[in-house]
């Protein structure tokens, strides 16, 4: 096969070319430069990010006749030898030769001088794949390996190796790759090329790439047999099977503010135009997961939009686990982009918080709309008949008991004339009893409070009922426009054109009095 991949036809030579691992390199060099380096290295990290080529330049520059600073010619027959292929060079792959016996033909290979470089070099790649009776068979060679070995250890799961082989290492940790370095090492490759890229290409084929260069050169081959030598950002998108940043943004305003419809039709648009669903639920997670940054370091955080967030990276997160093995992908996000959009519907303690959230803050709204309006508002009268003087015989001001409504409502004039009489208390009593039976299909916790009242008038413009003394707690939760409106509402459907008025009246307090001062000698009869 003539052709080779990119990560192949790229892979660093020289320790200078090794992207992004300037403190790994560093010490190599000097250990080489001052003829001081260990029998054994441990290189770990995540996947493309040098360790495998890092430990072949490390090899060459150990076997170089005339290291310049550290870095190998690259032209000594020691190096070319090491560059094609050596015998005294042995790259072992510990996935495919896990077993002990595969360890014990490596320590047999050990105990044999170089035939053609200075030292035998064992590098030996993904070691946490070796099993237990390998390990333990390694570990005495490993210790205390004859003069002329080396060993380089590479892995991406560090964790899986006993402590035993970690601590006889020089252990190197290789750091994931920064976009940026990323995008400076694509745009060299393509002019080497003489290819082009739109930059926001770059930047779509970076992210992906996870920090991996190796991640990175494969995407760009990928894109480059699809174009060819001049790749726009959607170019990019259409063979990435990514969704734009743009459209991410709107799923996630759609989401916050529960519009699912919106975010439903989001959802069919990016499968009808070939997207991946299992990519648009990633980029959707990973624009989530900016969003939630981006509160935190805003100078006022967004409480409730962080707790909105942070529900829907713990669906989403859920989701990306479940896909690979539902048998129906599509209905499985559908389900978590519904849940979303509406938190509040669920069974559990996180439901039931956020449900309280959410009444929190339309309890919230209503007492600031409440404090701004200045029409469309219903007056909640509170008499104390035998205890004010006269004069103070008026309602309270109307801005203490203001409630608005949806729809505008005149607010009810008050006459200061003298009072119309009463008409006859059973048409107020059975006005109020069909006011309550009612409410008690609509609301029933509002009717509990509602029984506490009794009929008091009706007028042509209102139906007033009085709570009994001693009930001003009761008065103070009717009170509540959420307690209130539901009260109202009933009383309109029996009679549109009347409106609700509550009163309480203070018993007379003369006897109270008289007995204070008279005590025992007050009789009444």
């Amino acid at each position: 096969m003539s052709y080779r991949a990119l990560y192949r036809t790229y892979r660093p030579n020289t320790f200078a070319q090794v992207i992004g691992q300037e403190h790994i390199t560093t010490v190599l060099k000097n250990q080489i430069a001052g003829g001081k380096f260990a029998h054994a290295y441990l290189f770990s990290g995540g996947r493309g990010t040098g360790k495998t080529s890092t430990a072949k330049i490390f090899a060459r520059a150990v076997c170089c006749k005339e290291p310049n600073a550290g870095e190998p010619c690259g032209v000594c027959a020691n190096c070319v030898a090491a560059t094609g292929g050596c015998a005294d060079l042995a790259e072992i792959d510990a996935a495919s030769n896990t077993g002990v016996d595969n360890v014990r033909d490596l320590i047999d290979q050990a105990q044999y001088s170089p035939l053609q470089l200075p030292y035998r070099i064992f590098i030996i790649d993904e070691v946490h794949m070796l099993s237990p009776a390998a390990f333990n068979a390694l570990l005495k060679t490993l210790e205390e390996p004859p003069a002329h070995v080396l060993f380089i250890l590479a892995t991406t799961e560090p964790q899986r190796l006993p402590a035993t082989v970690i601590s006889r290492c020089q252990r190197f940790e290789f750091k994931r790759l920064t976009k940026d370095d990323i995008i400076k090492n694509l745009q060299t490759v393509l002019g080497s090329l003489g290819a082009g890229v739109a930059p926001n290409g770059l930047a779509v084929i970076a992210t992906k790439a996870d920090g991996s260069m190796r991640d990175a050169l494969s995407l760009l081959d990928q894109c480059l047999s699809f174009c060819g030598n001049k790749l726009t950002e959607a170019d990019v998108f259409d063979v990435l099977g990514a969704v734009r940043r743009d459209e991410l943004d709107a799923c996630v305003s759609a989401a916050l503010i529960g519009d699912a419809a919106a975010l439903l039709f989001k959802l069919d648009d990016v499968l009808q135009s070939g997207r991946d669903l299992s990519v648009f639920v990633n980029d959707l997670t990973a624009t989530v997961r900016d969003a939630i940054f981006a509160n935190l370091s805003a100078k006022e955080p967004d409480a409730r939009r962080a707790e909105q967030l942070l529900y829907m990276l713990e669906q989403l997160t859920f989701t990306m686990g479940e896909l690979r093995y539902f048998p129906a992908p599509r209905v499985l996000v559908e389900q978590c982009l519904l849940r979303v959009c509406r938190p509040q519907d669920g069974g559990g303690s996180d439901a039931l918080q956020t449900r309280v959230a959410f009444l929190e803050t339309r309890l919230e709204n209503a007492e600031c709309r409440m404090q701004n309006a200045e029409s469309h508002r219903a007056v909640i009268h509170v008499r104390a008949d035998n205890i004010r003087p006269p004069e103070h015989d008026a309602p309270l001001p109307a801005e203490d008991f203001a409630l608005p409504w949806e729809e505008p409502v005149p607010p009810p004039e008050i006459e200061e004339s003298e009072p119309e009489p009463k008409p006859e208390s059973s048409a107020a009593a059975t006005l109020w009893e069909q006011t309550l039976a009612a409410l008690q299909k609509t609301n029933p916790l509002v009717h509990i409070i509602a029984q506490g009242a009794v009929a008091e008038s009706l007028t042509a413009d209102a139906l007033t009922v009085a709570f009994a003394p001693g009930q001003e707690d009761k008065l103070k939760n009717a009170k509540n426009p959420f307690l209130f409106k539901p009260a109202q509402d009933a009383l309109t459907s029996v009679n549109p054109k009347l409106a609700l008025v509550y009163i309480i009246r203070k018993p007379d307090d003369v006897e109270e009095r008289l007995r204070g001062v008279l005590g025992d000698v007050l009789k009444i009869e």
